[in-house]
This record gives structure tokens, C-alpha cells and sequence, in this order.
């Protein structure tokens, strides 16, 4: 049963795309015959390619040997880049319109008293006998659209897996002890090294992370999407992570999704500390700093008696000593600072990842992205160092940051 929900779930998100597709460039042309057929097949490719990927990787976390052929034979990244496709394929077609809108009330301005269209006159533009005017610029402009929209791919890619900002951000607080003021915290999140982002890339990403001479580095969960026995060894670049207060990990929903116990062993074998609703204390200049983190709030679907605790990770710390923690979801965030946390280090929401999405996650997140102030405590959302699904990120670029502990 759950499985024909899905199907007609997406199948219905297909079917839209589909649709607004063969509306908007191959119903203009009044086609006929096979090229109809062809070009109406198209259209339900991109539209069931780009509505099924992100949801056949979930499934894929479910069911082992599926996830095992689509590893081997790299199948999935295709349908990633279908999504860009028709991201940017929607986007000409929108501009298009536009563009073709303001020239028709241009038109219609300049030639009140004209009751034919210059682009309705017949003009032989030497295509062949008998194409009027307009007939030749919608076929020339479906061609230039889908044209853009195929060029902008390896653009749109490069951009989102190549591009990572370095945000440097100030957090003044009152209950920053003088020798924590300075203290400089990199924060990395929803990394999801798997089907397009690689060992490479997490040896950048590492290689960046170091060049910040980092105090602590934190980790706020879904460090990957995969099976740990499969691509763990494509985290092998972070045992070179340096940073004289350590490394800390949190776990998120894709780590549980995949293998959220195995992600943590092989986390930890790296030299990163794992913090399993727990904390540890450790020493800066004579004083310390409680370092705190909590599973993903979804917990874990594989073992059940392993669900999030900020309560208990922040319990036993002495009053007065200044409390990180470390968390994936903004659910979480309230929780921890009912608990006691000072600083709450979260990812999860990419921050929409790109646009118009993040016009979504700020409309329905209470804590979206970037920095946020709650009663003299404060919350910091990181948009991701990595990306989910397509490597799209228009807007919302993928970021390392820096956040300096300031005393006031």
C-alpha cells in the first residue's frame, strides 16, 4: 500500500511538470504526428526523472540491494542533473514569458489604431514557404530556451558543488567568560558526501576548514548519504582536521536513515568525537567549556531506545561554565536552551538550498538561517557545507563558518 501512495504521489508531481512543460513549448507549435508523440514523451521524462530522484534516494536507504546497483552503476547522479535541467529549463521558459508579455503591451502601446500584429503579418524569414513572422520566433525562441536551459547545467553544477563561502560571524554575548572572548568555532554542516560529493571534495572542504586556524570544529549531522561500509572511507580526509579543542560530530536524519550507529563508528575512528546526547568538559586557559550535543530529533529508525536527549546532554554541567551545544534540527533548539545551552550549533535546513525553496523554510522555520537571539542566548543555522540530491544552489551558496565568541 505504501509503495502505490508513493507512485501516485509522484506520479501526480510528474504529471504536473509535464504539463506545464508541453503548455508552454510544444502545444504553441500544434505539432502533429510522431514529433508530438516524441515530444510529449520528453516532457513526461524530465517531469517523472526530476519528481522521482530525491524520493528514490530514500527508498534506496531502505532497501540494501537497490541502493547497491544504483552505487555501482551510477545511475542516481543522472537524475540529479535532469532536476537542474528543469530547474533552469523553468526558469528561461518563465523570463521568456516575461520578456514576451512586456513586448506584447509595448506592441499593443505603439499600434492602438493597428488591428493586426506585426507578428501576425506573414514574412517569408527563409525557414520555409508559408511560416508567418511569429510562427518562426516561437520556434526560435523554444529553441534558444531549451538551449539556455541545457548550457546552464554544467554551470548551475559547477556553482553548487564547487562554491563555498566563508562567513565570518561575531557572536557578542554576556555569559562568555574573558578567556573564551576570541574563541573561534568553525562550523560545518549537512556535508552528504555520497553520490556527488566525494573524498576530493571532503579533502577541500578539510584543506579550507584548517587554512581558518580553528579553536573547535563542530559538526551539526548528515555528514553523508550512503551506506558506511560502502563510502566511509570517503571521510577519511577529516582525520587531518586540526584544531586544538577537537573535532565534534553530532548526528543528523540522513546519518540515521542510512546507518546511524556505523556513521558514528566511523566518525569516531577518524578522530572526531562523537557526542551521543552527552558532554564533556574541556580545558581553555584554565577554564572550561562544556561541549554538549544531541542526536537528530527524528532519532534513530533502526533502534528505537536511541532518540534525542538535549536534556540529559546538558545535565551535570556546573552553573557558570559557558554551554555549547551541538544539534541537527531547529526542533531542537528551544529544547536546548530550556536545558541550559548558551550557544546552539544547527544545520538541516540548508536554508532552503536554493531559490525560491528558501522563501519556504523561512516562511515555515522558526529558526531558518543564520543568526538568531532568544533571551540573551543565541542560535546559529548553517545553510550547509554540502548539498542534498542536485548539486543546486542558486542564492544560497554552500558555506563554511566562522563564529568568533565575543564577551560584552
Amino acid at each position: 500500500m505504501n509503495y502505490v501512495v508513493f507512485f501516485i504521489k509522484y506520479m501526480t508531481i510528474t504529471l504536473v511538470f509535464a504539463a506545464f512543460l508541453y503548455l508552454r513549448l510544444v502545444r504553441p507549435h500544434k505539432l502533429r504526428g510522431k514529433w508530438r508523440i516524441i515530444a510529449g514523451l520528453g516532457c513526461l521524462f524530465v517531469g517523472g526523472a526530476s519528481a522521482f530522484a530525491l524520493p528514490v534516494s530514500i527508498k534506496l536507504a531502505k532497501t540494501r540491494t537497490l541502493y547497491e546497483r544504483a552505487f555501482a552503476s551510477d545511475w542516481l547522479p543522472v537524475l540529479y542533473y535532469i532536476m537542474i535541467f528543469l530547474y533552469a529549463l523553468v526558469a528561461c521558459i518563465v523570463v521568456r514569458d516575461c520578456i514576451w508579455g512586456l513586448l506584447a503591451i509595448v506592441r499593443r502601446v505603439r499600434s492602438r489604431n493597428d488591428t493586426t500584429s506585426l507578428l501576425d503579418k506573414p514574412e517569408n524569414a527563409g525557414e520555409s514557404e508559408g511560416l508567418t513572422r511569429r510562427e518562426f520566433l516561437r520556434r526560435a525562441s523554444t529553441i534558444t530556451t531549451v538551449g539556455l536551459a541545457t548550457a546552464a547545467v554544467p554551470t548551475l553544477a559547477w556553482f553548487g558543488k564547487k562554491t563555498r563561502v566563508v562567513r565570518h560571524i561575531d557572536v557578542p554575548m554576556a555569559s562568555v567568560p574573558p578567556e573564551l572572548d576570541g574563541l573561534r568555532i568553525v562550523h560545518l554542516s549537512d556535508i552528504h558526501v555520497g553520490h556527488t560529493i566525494n573524498a576530493q571534495d571532503v579533502a577541500e572542504i578539510v584543506a579550507e576548514t584548517n587554512a581558518l586556524n580553528p579553536d573547535l570544529i563542530a559538526i551539526t549531522g548528515d555528514i553523508a548519504d550512503g551506506y558506511p561500509d560502502l563510502i566511509g572511507s570517503w571521510l577519511d580526509p577529516m582525520r587531518d582536521f586540526k584544531a586544538p579543542l577537537g573535532t565534534w560530530f553530532v548526528t543528523g536524519n540522513h546519518d540515521h536513515m542510512w546507518d546511524g550507529h556505523g556513521w558514528c563508528d566511523v566518525v569516531s575512528k577518524l578522530g572526531i568525537r562523537v557526542l551521543d546526547n552527552a558532554h564533556e568538559i574541556v580545558d581553555v586557559a584554565g577554564t572550561p567549556l562544556a561541549i554538549a550535543g544531541a542526536i537528530d530529533a527524528s532519532g534513530d529508525r533502526t533502534d528505537l531506545s536511541w532518540q534525542s536527549d538535549p536534556e540529559k546532554a546538558l545535565s551535570g554541567i556546573d552553573p557558570g561554565i559557558f554551554r555549547l551545544m551541538l544539534v541537527h534540527k531547529p526542533v531542537s533548539v528551544d529544547r536546548s536552551f530550556a536545558a541550559g545551552a548558551d550557544l546552539v550549533l544547527l544545520g538541516h535546513t540548508h536554508g532552503g538550498q536554493c531559490f525560491p525553496l528558501n522563501l519556504i523554510v523561512n516562511a515555515t522555520q522558526k529558526y531558518a538561517r543564520g543568526l538568531y537571539r532568544v533571551d540573551g542566548r543565541v542560535a546559529f543555522v548553517s545553510c550547509g557545507t554540502g548539498y542534498w540530491g542536485p548539486p543546486l544552489r542558486v542564492g544560497i551558496p554552500c558555506e563554511i563558518d566562522v563564529l568568533t565568541l565575543r564577551r560584552v
